[in-house]
């Protein structure tokens, strides 16, 4: 986790109006609750958005309570248009490909813990991130080895959960219906002393599935936080998350054309995450602080099998337990240093390969020890430099039913430079390197069929931004290319005696670019803003006309655009989002080819304060997606018609409009 010097205690003294007078009051606050100008993710401590090298995104409370998302994936959707990549409606599978990098180049991250499957097949699934009991989150556009180690060459995504309340009971229920079957509900609650606080939060949802199969999408989610002070200059925190979720998946085979379309009606896909980790900040003196964060993540997956016209099931699970920690010398206001270590064991079930009965097991261990060091070197020029060494542990089975190992180290570095210029430009830039081990999936597919050990991929990227802000106006630009190489890569052509469809290997070399316009107006009252984003990937490995549609190249949109628009008119607020997500390239065999329609994502929110304890909600989605039928969809009718998905062969959740009532005690 990303908070630094504990003289934090005293913002959490202040909120709860009853902590020791000797604590700081100019602290930090907790990642949770510092403000939407405060970034705990770009780098080891909390640093002022306008003052770190890196492009970031601060989604916070308010702005999460008026999207009203029940899951990251939802909320990306809307908050970062043309990220995420879903498979067909709410709930289903959802990725993340940050910079236009692949879904298994973003790291998600839940209080400082790393939240991706132990497998890292395909990377994080943000619809499995359920909302429930988080008050923050925080996007990192770009790469992000040397702060969180292997599969953040792409960047990063960082959820923190809610912090200290205010002293005594406080808490809110919601409900919501709609149509297309919406029922959702929650309670969340808290009870702040001076000494520390609980929290706890409960929600549940269902709603219907496109196609219309007969079991329909549901999801609970279970949080429960305590903080407590020890002493006067120490505070302890646990959390514990239990997320549940059902999503019916009958069309499990989609393809272009109905003979690879196959419909199972009563196949569904099962997910249960479980987090539970435990924090301990300590000031040891005024200018040396210390944190370390012990924790586990399970993960337990029902995923469809290939049982082709018959209800079949694969079970996938992952337990990663993690250390992360840091000690933190900060000698003056402008200066700091931190020494961390990042510690983690792996532990993945996957279905076996060879004989395709029961689960073999793979196991990774991961220890890595990161110094980072920043200054105002000048006035208002602030140099950020970070070096990170890894060393990486995994234990497999191979094809003789015997074990295998392999040990790998990985230095990453970074440097960032950030100027404050007159006039409320900012500009900023920042280098280094990067890479992702073998994913556990690969590397056991390979080891039980006869293929190579694989190397971990690699990166080297640079970023450049201008920034612009004074009073209601603001506006950026920043530019971004990373330059892959040894990707891990699917060869139908490598075979063995024992696998005759193919294997993992390393070889390609991708490069990715873009560039990214925003800008915009915005007062207390009303306010619109839009951005532009032009995006990249080619293989530079192909011969030139094969460049952008080889196996290696990415699907991301080759642009993407959006307006946003608020206005306030006495106690009702209105929010409407647009998005265009343009062509792009769709997997495809051997190569990818072109899929030139486009996705239109219109959205809004109307939101009343009836009281100062009751607000209700209206919120329309997916307002320009068709509705599509079983009938429709087996025949093939809405492949490739604009608006109708945003994965070729996956139809999109129709328009669905839900009223909420918030009430708060």
């Amino acid at each position: 986790m990303g908070s630094a010097r504990i003289t934090f205690l005293l913002a959490l003294g202040a909120s709860l109006w009853g902590a020791t007078a000797a604590l700081d009051v100019d602290a930090p606050r907790p990642e949770a609750e510092a403000s939407a100008t405060v970034t705990v993710t770009a780098e080891a401590l909390p640093v002022e958005i306008a003052r770190t090298p890196n492009p970031v995104m601060v989604i916070d409370e308010a702005t999460l309570k008026t999207a009203g998302s029940s899951n990251l994936a939802d909320l990306l959707v809307n908050q970062v248009p043309g990220t995420v990549s879903a498979y067909g409606g709410v709930g289903t599978p959802a990725t993340i490909a940050l910079g236009s990098g692949r879904p298994q180049d973003t790291v998600i991250t839940l209080d400082g813990l790393r939240m991706n499957d132990a497998t890292n097949f395909s990377g994080a699934y943000a619809n499995l991130m359920n909302m429930n009991g988080i008050a923050r989150v925080e996007v990192q556009q770009g790469p992000a080895s040397t702060r969180f180690g292997s599969d953040a060459m792409g960047g990063a995504v960082a959820l923190y959960s809610s912090g200290s309340p205010r002293a005594g009971f406080s808490g809110e229920a919601l409900g919501a219906v709609g149509n297309e079957g919406i029922v959702r509900g929650g309670v969340q609650g808290a009870y702040g002393w001076d000494k520390g606080w609980v929290r706890f939060a409960l929600s549940g949802q269902r709603e219907d599935e496109v196609l219309d199969p007969p079991n329909q999408y549901r999801s609970t989610g279970t949080f429960l936080g305590l903080g407590r002070q020890a002493g006067d200059n120490t505070l302890v925190t646990m959390n514990y998350y239990n997320n549940y979720a059902a999503m019916p998946t009958p069309n499990s085979f989609a393809g272009v054309g109905s003979p690879y379309n196959t419909w199972i009606a009563q196949q569904q896909t099962y997910n249960r995450t479980q987090v539970l980790d435990a924090t301990v900040r300590t000031q040891f003196s005024p200018t040396l602080s210390g944190e370390l964060t012990l924790g586990q993540v399970l993960q337990d997956s029902l995923l469809p099998g290939m049982g082709y016209g018959v209800v079949s099931y694969t079970p996938y699970g992952s337990r990663q337990n993690q250390m992360v920690g840091h000690v933190t010398w900060q000698p003056s206001a402008k200066a700091s240093f931190v020494v961390g270590v990042d510690a983690s064991e792996a532990h993945a079930a996957v279905p076996n390969q060879v004989t395709y009965v029961g689960n073999v097991y793979g196991n990774a261990t991961h220890m890595a020890a990161l110094v980072e060091g920043q200054g105002e070197i000048v006035p208002n020029l602030r140099v950020v430099g970070s070096v990170r060494t890894e060393r990486d542990h995994d234990d497999l089975p191979n094809a003789s039913s015997g074990r295998s190992a392999t040990n790998v180290t990985e230095t990453t570095a970074k440097v960032g430079v950030n100027w404050t210029l007159p006039g409320g430009f900012r500009a900023y830039a920042n280098a280094g390197t990067g890479f992702s081990s073998a994913p556990l999936f690969d590397s056991i597919y390979n080891f039980q069929n006869g293929g190579q050990a694989l190397s971990n991929e690699k990166s080297h990227a640079a970023q450049a931004g201008l920034t612009f802000g004074s009073g209601p106006w603001k506006a950026g630009l920043v530019l971004s290319r990373t330059l892959f190489s040894s990707l891990i890569y699917f060869d139908s052509s490598m075979t063995s005696s024992t696998n005759f469809y193919g294997l993992y290997a390393n070889g390609n070399q991708i490069r990715i670019q873009s560039a990214e316009l925003k800008g915009g107006y915005e007062t207390t009252r009303w306010g619109v803003t839009g951005f532009y984003r032009n995006q990249e990937t080619r293989d530079l490995e192909a011969i030139p006309g094969d460049q952008l549609i080889s196996p290696s190249a990415g699907t991301a949109p080759f642009q993407t655009l959006g307006l946003r628009g608020f206005r306030v008119m006495g106690d009702v607020r209105v929010d409407v989002r647009w998005s265009w997500i343009g062509p792009r390239y769709q997997y495809g065999s051997p190569t990818l080819y072109p899929f030139d329609q486009h996705y239109n994502d219109l959205g809004f929110s109307a939101a009343w304060a009836v009281r100062k304890d009751l607000t209700l909600t209206l919120r329309g989605d997916n307002l320009m997606q068709p509705k599509t039928s079983l009938a429709q969809w087996q025949s093939g009718t809405r492949l490739f018609q604009n608006d109708a998905s945003v994965t070729l062969g996956y139809p999109a959740q129709p328009p669905t409009v839900n009223l909420e009532v918030r009430y708060r005690f």
